[in-house]
């Protein structure tokens, strides 16, 4: 055994130094993957307080780093037909009373405000921001047909398929990323998640798509 492995020292050495770069390699890999797994952006489209059509919507940042939410879209309907609707924004025109506000009181009121009217700015790691009831989604997308004089696309299509989808923007990533969840309409009228998991577009590919959405709904 012994002048068989003096024979094959060269190739023993060499077998031995390809099999100890195999392991480094195979941990590196293993190193890189939880480095991108937990750089990843994560966004969570969740709902809450039951089914029915009083349903609301959550967002949560599970990211690693603070999110910029830019845009939200409903969208109403399949894939085969579908039609989406800002709502990041309430009415602009819509006029809160402060005028029984305090003086010293009003520029505090109108930060505490700021988030009833829109949901777009920084969202913190592991902190979430309440979308809405759907039943005013569902009004706030029929008066922006009306104001566009459009046809209503609640009408005919109901409630039996939304489709919520966030445009935001992470630090350690290029352009900007999204999530989206579809949530469906039982037999019995209940609304539920169609699938278990929020969909996450950080990819490139993903990242371009969500770019032509932020374009298309400026």
């Amino acid at each position: 055994m012994g002048p068989w492995i003096e024979q094959h020292a060269t190739l023993l050495q060499v077998g031995v130094s390809v099999a100890t770069l195999m392991i480094w390699i195979f941990y590196a890999q293993l190193l890189f993957q939880s480095y991108r797994r937990v750089r990843r952006p994560k966004i969570v489209i969740n709902q809450m307080l039951g089914t029915s059509d009083k349903v609301r919507f959550l967002i949560s940042n599970m990211s690693q780093e603070a999110i910029h939410i830019d845009k939200v879209l409903v969208c109403l309907g399949d894939e085969t037909h579908q039609v989406c609707k800002q709502v990041t924004d309430t009415d602009p025109e819509l006029d809160f009373q402060v005028d029984e506000v305090r003086t010293e009181d009003r520029k505090s009121a109108r930060a505490a405000r700021l988030n009833e009217v829109t949901v777009q700015g920084p969202l913190e790691s592991g902190r979430c921001i309440e979308l809405g009831a759907l039943q005013n989604l569902m009004r706030r997308i029929t008066q922006q047909a009306r104001a566009n004089d459009e046809p209503d696309p609640a009408v005919g299509q109901g409630a039996c398929r939304i489709e919520i989808i966030v445009i935001a923007v992470y630090s350690s990533e290029k352009g900007v990323i999204g999530a989206s969840r579809a949530f469906a309409c039982d037999d019995g009228g209940r609304l539920h998640p169609e699938e278990v998991q929020t969909t996450q577009y950080a990819g490139f590919f993903a990242r371009r798509r969500m770019a032509r959405l932020h374009a298309q709904y400026t």
